[in-house]
């Protein structure tokens, strides 16, 4: 398998760039007098990225087209099969795959040019994952030791939501530092009714809420679930969609005012740090696990150089993992191949499974790719082996 030119990823990024801008700006074009404006500028990027004669050419183009899978506007950038599934509207609405897929390929479509929509447009729909991290953890990263800086993101991670005034406590005793991540108040579509809000059981950011329905706006987290009354205490109880889906929450009052507001991490942090963060702190507290059984393990070696650093004395067997959840094999490989990571060995979430995983294989040779289950596996198999030594 070989990854497509660079010429042909950048068209792509650019293209699903100016259809998240796009598909964002019609779902606030009531509200915000930039935003058709906004859909007419994407649409000229469109039309640049298609060529002339293809592709949607007016703006009530663009949003029927962002209706469909992307690979509809330029079929060409999607010859390799992958990517091309994005769909950005759903009924007039941002959909799910914006967040689980469209963040990924974001790139700034004015480097070095005054961009106007950043006055109003959310950080995610124009940052790259990169940019967000910097600028996240900026203040941190300038002054504070390794074991501070891990210890911020671990409780950004843990911690993306919750009541303003014990956020605060608990960052002063767990991290013992003042916070850079800023925490705002919880959006309004994910409030119920202006009084409630239930965390995601995976990444503990507040779900969305559509009517009667309430998600977790990252797909692979599975957390769908559906309003079914009041329990006795008055508080909304949730119904799971199947059996498949994770236990459901518990409601959590909502305040909008005063120290005991409810706040939690910005859109682009929960996507950018929160997200992969989940998979990165659960392999880390899974090994941590076997630290008494002659394990070693560190999170976030040298500010994040590589993610987890692992190994057994006894046996000699060390590895340096870089945990990534990406839904585009190509984008992760190219991503990889233009920056080589500090890590020998590639982790991915079980839940990105076995086609994943056989295509990074393919793309990255010279890289080791496992699962985050593999990983553990392998550690509790040389924890063995030491101990019959």
């Amino acid at each position: 398998m070989v990854l497509p030119s660079d010429a042909v990823l950048y068209r792509r990024r650019v293209l699903i760039s100016a259809a998240v801008r796009a598909g964002y700006a019609h779902t606030c074009r009531y509200d915000e007098p930039a935003a058709r404006r906004e859909i007419a500028r994407m649409t000229g990027v469109v039309m640049s990225v298609c060529g002339p004669g293809r592709g949607p050419t007016t703006p009530t183009m663009l949003v029927e087209a962002l209706h469909k899978p992307i690979a509809a506007i330029a079929p060409e950038l999607f010859r390799d099969g992958s990517g091309g599934e994005l769909t950005v509207l759903n009924g007039g609405l941002l959909s799910d795959d914006v967040y689980g897929e469209g963040c990924e390929d974001i790139v700034e479509l004015l480097s070095g040019g005054v961009d106007p929509a950043r006055r109003w447009l959310p950080t995610w729909a124009w940052m790259h994952a990169e940019l967000v991290e910097n600028e996240a953890f900026r203040r941190i990263h300038e002054g504070a030791t390794d074991e501070e800086y891990t210890a911020h993101r671990y409780f950004v991670v843990k911690q993306p939501a919750g009541v303003e005034r014990q956020l605060a406590q608990l960052f002063s005793e767990a991290v013992g530092m003042r916070k850079s991540v800023a925490y705002t108040p919880i959006p309004a579509d994910q409030v119920f009714r202006g009084k409630f809000w239930w965390p995601c059981p995976v990444c503990h950011w507040p779900m969305h809420i559509d009517g009667d329905e309430v998600r977790c706006r990252f797909p692979l987290h599975n957390a769908v679930y559906f309003v079914r009354g009041d329990s006795s205490k008055g508080r909304p109880l949730l119904q799971r969609r199947d059996g498949d889906v994770p236990r459901q929450p518990a409601a959590r009052a909502f305040r909008r005012e005063g120290a005991d507001r409810s706040v939690c991490v910005e859109t682009a942090v929960w996507r950018h740090i929160v997200v992969p963060g989940v998979s990165e702190v659960y392999l880390f507290e899974r090994l941590e696990a076997l630290r008494r059984h002659g394990l070693q393990v560190q999170l976030w070696p040298d500010k994040d150089r590589i993610d987890l650093s692992v190994g057994v004395p006894a046996t000699g067997w060390a590895k340096t993992l870089d945990v990534k959840d990406y839904a585009c094999a190509v984008s992760l490989a190219d991503k990889l191949r233009k920056k080589p990571p500090a890590a020998r060995t590639i982790v991915i979430p079980d839940y990105r499974g076995d086609a994943q995983r056989d295509e990074l294989v393919a793309l990255l040779p010279n890289l080791e790719i496992l699962f985050v289950s593999e990983v553990i596996q392998q550690a509790k198999s040389e924890i063995r082996k030491g101990q019959r030594r």
